[in-house]
């Protein structure tokens, strides 16, 4: 394991693992796949420094499909645009008419036999899985070969 991947595993362990609140699963899950969209595409880009400033997940997400061209994740990308969707739900109202429907599309999208996942029916549980699943996922995509000039 890199030491990358221990300092994000440590990140994980902090701040997703220890609670079973479904908002702070959320806003915290999308905070961190948001950071790993952000590590992808900064390793395909010659000048990552150019991208500062605000960037929102959806642009990231954007960035980052297109930069890999890894559409073999296309359930990786959709699932991570649910989770954009879900945490705008639970982030911006209190009580969001929609927020209960995006949760169980996206716990629904893993629900796939590609993935062999399968929900628990504990909601924060779920959810936790699922994000876990798309930073492994993301995690995995390749790096491109960096040439010395």
């Amino acid at each position: 394991m890199t030491e990358s991947n221990l300092l994000r595993l440590e990140r994980i362990t902090q701040h997703l693992l220890p609670s079973d609140d479904l908002t702070l699963i959320t806003l915290k899950g999308h905070l961190l796949v948001e950071e790993l969209l952000g590590e992808i595409i900064a390793s395909y880009c010659k000048n990552p420094d150019a991208l500062e400033g605000d960037i929102g997940f959806a642009v990231k997400l954007k960035f980052a499909r297109a930069l890999t061209g890894a559409e073999e994740l296309a359930l990786v990308w959709n699932a991570c645009q649910k989770l954009n969707a879900l945490r705008n739900a639970l982030a911006h109202k209190l009580e969001h008419p929609e927020a209960q429907k995006r949760l169980v599309s996206f716990i629904a999208i893993f629900n796939d036999p590609a993935t062999e996942w399968k929900p628990t029916g504990e909601q924060a549980t779920d959810v936790k899985r699922a994000i876990l699943f798309l930073l492994g996922a993301l995690q995995e995509i390749d790096k491109p070969i960096q040439l010395k000039g």
